[in-house]
């Protein structure tokens, strides 16, 4: 890899990516499978790499991993260090909420984060890497996320939201421009920590009231659903064990799914934003 002053970004064309470039500009030798049709030349060192087939190690000294955490731990096995020095690596708070998930599928993905936050672990501490691991909550902001945005995008279609209104239980999105600012902060301190940090928005809310604001950000009128947080709870269990898996998040509905610590923002002396969506919020770049 051609070696600059940047970092090593890797996942460079999803949501955290994307604003990641607008800090780093040229600076990143940014990485995906397939370059994005946003992507310029001024934006970034662009590359194509695949991380499950490479063995080329890094020349940078600091790489972010904003992609698949699993991918980035089997390419640095593969590979080796390079010449890294300091790893910052998103994860996932579903490490810890799908943990007991009555959806066998998302239990696998639940073990399958935290083994590979172990093994980067191990990777980072048996090379002398400085090693910090995000586990941010859901992720919002630039249209590329796959559960507000297909919601807002619905919603903008048909003028209306259907909104569950026993969803009681609390969310805590954070932005991804926030986890981008984050990261890049957690990359240039001085003196750096080691191990595994939650990271979650500004603002704690329902999932009811959640859902609400995205419609309210599309103009959509909001028609909640008064459906028994028990029914919503029972029928959630009842689909994923017919093997519709993505039924398991009705089970969620009333259970809170937030950080449990801030303590990273702080660290960095950050405060990432509340949850104020507009409708630019679920476009995609272009």
């Amino acid at each position: 890899m051609p070696a600059t002053a940047g970092p090593l970004l890797l996942g460079a064309s999803g949501q955290v990516g994307y604003f990641l470039l607008q800090r780093l500009g040229g600076e990143a030798v940014a990485c995906a499978r397939t370059i994005p049709a946003w992507s310029s030349p001024q934006q970034a060192n662009w590359r194509t790499f695949d991380l499950w087939t490479s063995n080329e190690a890094s020349t940078q000294t600091q790489l972010i991993s904003a992609g698949p955490l699993d991918a980035c731990v089997a390419w640095l096995e593969r590979a080796g260090p390079g010449a890294l020095r300091r790893i910052v690596a998103l994860s996932s708070m579903s490490a810890v909420h799908k943990r007991h998930s009555v959806s066998r599928v998302e239990r696998a993905l639940a073990d399958s984060l935290c083994a590979s936050e172990q093994r980067l672990l191990a990777f980072a501490s048996a090379h002398d890497i400085h090693c910090m691991i995000l586990r941010p909550t859901l992720i919002w902001g630039a249209g590329m996320d796959r559960s507000l945005t297909p919601f807002a995008q619905a919603a903008a279609r048909r003028g209306f939201a259907f909104v569950p209104a026993r969803a009681t239980g609390l969310r805590q999105p954070v932005h991804a421009e926030d986890l981008a600012v984050l990261c890049l902060a957690l990359s240039v301190r001085d003196e750096a920590a080691t191990g595994v940090f939650e990271a979650a928005g500004g603002e704690r809310l329902t999932l009811a009231a959640m859902l609400a604001r995205v419609g309210r950000s599309v103009g959509a009128r909001v028609i909640r659903v008064s459906v028994p947080s028990i029914v919503l709870a029972a029928v959630g269990r009842i689909a994923a064990a017919a093997g519709i898996d993505v039924a398991a998040a009705w089970t969620r509905a009333v259970s809170d799914q937030c950080a449990s610590t801030d303590a990273v923002w702080h660290y960095c002396d950050l405060s990432p934003r509340g949850f104020t969506p507009t409708r630019d919020s679920w476009m995609p770049p272009t």
